[in-house]
């Protein structure tokens, strides 16, 4: 069963492209503003998005 089913949020904070690629939404934050935003997540998409992020 999904917290979506159980009308539940889990907010996750983590470093870990790999864990984060399990969730339905990822967002990004740089300097404590939101940077961006995923909504199909993958490992791959995640880490090149971090790479923009670092610029």
């Amino acid at each position: 069963m999904s917290a979506s089913e159980l009308g539940q949020t889990v907010v996750m904070v983590t470093h870990d492209a790999a864990a984060a690629s399990y969730a339905e939404r990822v967002v990004f934050l740089r300097d404590g503003q939101l940077a961006g935003e995923m909504t199909t997540p993958t490992t791959e998409g995640i880490l090149e998005t971090l790479k923009t992020l670092e610029k």
